[in-house]
């Protein structure tokens, strides 16, 4: 498994799918999600307006990007409530992710947390998720697959070192080893 921190915004990272978080509180669309929706012209935003998807927690909608991101699929996974974001809800984001990559068996994955306010902790936000990814049965088909796993996660630059330590105490309470690089 291999995890990499880049400043790259998440629709230009090239991947088999990426996955961002939709917050079921807050519109217009903010941060990564935000982004993404302005790169789909919109496509989210109307999905919402339509009642396709409505940012519910453990909500998932894959959305196919066709050429408009570098992504060959687009998992929009429901957080929730934003101000309701607590650890063991990101663990269980985490797990969900997992197990809906496996099922897509997608090996090289772009993902971005979601747009976090002052009293939201990176750190704690990404060793939740990064528990999450990590927690689950283990079979002879799930450590083939994290072992191959490559996740290219896109940050901005102030919380690069927040997430990067959330990242290695999940890495240190697993024991699992994995490599996690940053490109500044």
């Amino acid at each position: 498994m291999k995890i990499v921190l880049t400043r790259q915004p998440l629709y230009r990272i090239h991947s088999q799918c990426a996955v961002c978080f939709l917050p079921e509180d807050v519109r217009p669309l903010r941060g990564a999600v935000g982004s993404l929706d302005w790169m789909l012209n919109g496509r989210l935003t109307r999905f919402a307006r339509r009642q396709k998807i409505s940012g519910r927690f453990m909500e998932s909608t894959l959305v196919s990007p066709g050429r408009l991101l570098a992504c060959d699929k687009l998992l929009v996974l429901g957080m929730g409530p934003y101000h309701e974001c607590t650890p063991e809800k990101t663990l269980k984001l985490g797990e969900k992710v997992r197990n809906i990559l496996v099922g897509l068996q997608a090996g090289d994955v772009s993902l971005s947390f979601p747009m976090l306010g002052a009293e939201e902790s990176p750190d704690i936000f990404a060793e939740y998720f990064t528990k999450g990814l990590l927690y689950g049965e283990e079979t002879k088909d799930m450590t083939a697959y994290l072992v191959a796993f490559n996740l290219a996660l896109s940050c901005v630059f102030e919380q690069i070192d927040e997430i990067l330590l959330g990242i290695q105490k999940a890495k240190v309470e697993f024991k699992k080893h994995f490599n996690v690089i940053v490109i500044e």
